[in-house]
């Protein structure tokens, strides 16, 4: 079992790729929604569920205790039966919540269960500490070259994640996979189609009904959970330390790409701002 973490640095779609790989994680395996986000949640208001349980009954709860298994008193349902710890709407109930959670936190891995964190917006002085311990980190960007330079910056700026994350695109874009690939120093692991329709649909279909089954959105997902839950995706902590840096500055090989015309290429235009 695992906790994998999930954010990007700007806006686009962290909540609809967390919710998707929750919805199409392999059936076989017991699987946790954490709404972790700093800036508040959104999935309760979405799905018209109650302000509790969820994560702040939950901080409220820790005070006399921090055992993980807590957490399963907490939580709400999606229509496939998927536990989900929602966080609260407010920025600063959900700060607050955090802070008092950070032992409890710091011990999902100890469930018997699969943990998919949505870590929202990565911002400010500090990481979101299940980011910083996570056994896998997916960061979302778009492939647009503003997007992508925030991102550069980033993995530039945070070196101390425990494993080298791995990129998921979010549409369409003037950059292919390989290229993002090459110039940022990470695997694009998929990349996914803007499909408002299918994630709102999540909320009240399950996955593998009919209707959602053969959606574009739907259909990325589910490769991409089977990869991220698959143990041999793994890299070793030890054998990666143990092998020298190499690659270059990758803010400096970002600046390089924008100034070279021929690094781009024209596969499709890039789609608006989309939602948390």
């Amino acid at each position: 079992m695992s906790v994998v973490a999930v954010g990007a640095v700007r806006s686009c779609g962290v909540t609809t790729l967390t919710l998707a790989l929750a919805a199409t994680w392999p059936s076989s395996r017991r699987v946790l929604l954490a709404e972790l986000d700093p800036a508040g949640g959104t999935l309760a208001a979405a799905s018209g569920w109650p302000p509790e349980p969820g994560l702040v009954s939950l901080a409220a709860a820790a005070r006399r205790g921090s055992d993980p298994e807590l957490v399963w008193e907490h939580c709400q349902e999606l229509v496939d039966g998927t536990a989900v710890l929602a966080g609260p709407g407010s920025a600063d109930q959900a700060r607050s919540a955090l802070g008092m959670l950070t032992g409890l936190l710091s011990r999902l891995g100890e469930l018997d269960a699969d943990v998919l964190v949505d870590c929202g917006r990565l911002a400010g002085a500090s990481l979101n500490p299940v980011l910083s311990t996570a056994d896998q980190v997916v960061l979302a960007a778009r492939p647009r070259l503003a997007d992508l330079h925030a991102l550069a910056s980033f993995l530039e700026t945070n070196p101390g994640l425990r494993q080298d994350p791995c990129l998921v695109l979010v549409g369409d874009g003037p950059y292919r996979d390989q290229e993002v690939a090459e110039a940022l120093g990470v695997e694009v692991a998929a990349r996914l189609p803007w499909d408002p329709d299918a994630a709102t649909s999540l909320l009240s279909v399950p996955a593998s009904a009919r209707e959602l089954r053969v959606a574009p959105l739907v259909r990325a997902a589910r490769t991409l959970a089977d990869q991220l839950s698959d143990d041999k995706t793994r890299i070793d902590t030890q054998e990666r330390a143990e092998t020298p840096p190499t690659a270059p500055s990758r803010v400096r090989v970002m600046r390089a790409w924008r100034a070279d015309p021929a690094a781009r290429s024209t596969n499709g235009s890039a789609p608006e701002e989309v939602s948390r």
